[in-house]
């Protein structure tokens, strides 16, 4: 008896063995991925620089608060601009991290998931990580964080949430999306003892400036006039020669009619094949998967019972469906960038998953919604039983497009291929070192 039980431990020993090296090993080539890009040359117009360029130079127009930033700075101080977008993607990123790291530490939560290519994995898999998404997630985090302060009294939780919100708003619309619901959802049960439809209306009007902002963004969208305004303003700052701006970058971008961005991404969305594989068919594949693997990851890898009960999984896939919900018509009309999508889905509900008590959330769920989502979780468990070598398979080969569905994309986004590449790196540089000794 004593021999069997031995033997397990030492199974289990192996298995854990395993995990960590390849948890490592993924974490090694995350950073080599991020170092690469980080000293990788970027022109003013690369999307991911050009989207901070848009500034308020040819008027008011949707995203330009942070290049009306950047413009005034580099205006009378002479930065360098792309190395400033770069520290200020760099310190956003970071920050998120940290706070991801330290909640799942404090709460006893297992790490595995966090690297993958719908969380925190994203931004340095995809190349994203100079965008405006890290920034977006961290005000999201901060917003949150504001809301639950007791001892900040309603109207200064108020104010301090509308001049974080209308900031991030005018920085990228679509944190709308991410956000707002959830916040009206929030102020609602903030004012819930005044009556349901008293409590909607003060919802609706605590985050009215908010809302005015996304609006504005809506109305004010620019056209090809604006952007090429806006890209004249940058060619006196930056003493380039006058051009003409294209389409394909961040500035170029807002001209493009509604029309256009619709059809743009459904044809991406929806209707793009892949070496004979719809983009439909994957979204049918890769959905369930990460709601899978994010709802159970938690569940498998806990130390105790205690540290993620039934409660914890039914809250949190509460709040991961009602996010996906806010975000479907990101998902299917406004972008096409699948990782970046997952990633606002997946960081945006363990943010408010870590941050709002558990016993807050679960009050405003709705009872039709909690025998929902329990169906739907017993469903998926009963195609596949919740293990943690199911789970671990599944990290291992998932991966995300970055944009649109491009099978290869995908497969370079999973843990196994990441691994496996950072293994073969290590090993030709081995060789090239005894090869220079002997």
């Amino acid at each position: 008896m004593k021999e069997k039980l031995q033997s397990l431990f030492d199974k289990r020993n192996i298995k854990q063995t395993l995990l960590n090296s390849a948890y490592i090993l993924f974490l090694l080539a995350l950073l080599y991925r991020l170092t690469l890009k980080l000293f990788s040359p970027y022109k003013y117009l690369d999307w991911s620089i050009s989207e901070f360029l848009i500034n308020y130079q040819a008027g008011f127009v949707r995203r330009g608060i942070t290049g009306e930033i950047l413009f005034f700075f580099a205006k009378n101080f002479n930065i360098d601009l792309i190395l400033t977008i770069k520290v200020i993607s760099l310190i956003c990123f970071f920050a998120m991290c940290t706070f991801f790291i330290s909640a799942f530490l404090k709460k006893g939560y297992s790490l595995y998931i966090l690297p993958l290519c719908f969380f925190l994995g994203s931004p340095i898999l995809s190349g994203y990580w100079i965008r405006k998404d890290c920034l977006m997630i961290c005000i999201f985090l901060l917003t949150l964080w504001v809301y639950n302060k007791s001892n900040l009294k309603k109207l200064l939780k108020v104010i301090f949430i509308n001049i974080l919100s209308v900031f991030i708003i005018l920085t990228h619309e679509v944190y709308a999306f991410i956000a707002f619901p959830i916040l009206l959802v929030l102020f609602w049960n903030m004012y819930h003892k005044t009556g349901n439809y008293k409590s909607i209306i003060f919802a609706f009007i605590s985050l009215s400036p908010g809302i005015f902002a996304f609006i504005l963004t809506i109305i004010m969208h620019g056209d090809q006039e604006t952007a090429q305004a806006i890209w004249d303003s940058w060619s006196i700052i930056l003493n380039q020669s006058p051009s003409k701006v294209e389409s394909h970058n961040a500035i170029g971008s807002l001209g493009w009619g509604t029309k256009h961005a619709f059809n743009h991404h459904i044809n991406n969305n929806f209707l793009a094949i892949d070496k004979n594989i719809a983009a439909l068919v994957i979204w049918c594949i890769t959905f369930p998967t990460v709601y899978y693997i994010s709802t159970n990851a938690l569940l498998v890898f806990r130390k105790t019972e205690a540290i993620f009960t039934s409660k914890h999984k039914m809250v949190l896939s509460s709040i991961l469906i009602f996010q996906l919900l806010c975000l479907s018509p990101v998902f299917a009309l406004l972008s096409c960038d699948y990782i970046r999508m997952f990633f606002y889905w997946i960081a945006s509900s363990f943010a408010v998953f870590l941050i709002i008590p558990l016993d807050k959330i679960e009050r405003i769920i709705p009872s039709f919604f909690i025998v929902f989502i329990n169906r739907l979780n017993d469903i998926l468990s009963n195609i596949l039983f919740p293990r943690k070598t199911t789970l671990v398979l599944l990290m291992l080969f998932l991966g995300i497009s970055t944009y649109s569905f491009v099978l290869d994309l995908a497969f370079t986004s999973s843990m196994i291929y990441n691994i496996l590449t950072i293994l073969s790196y290590t090993l030709k540089l081995l060789f090239y070192l005894l090869r220079f000794i002997f």
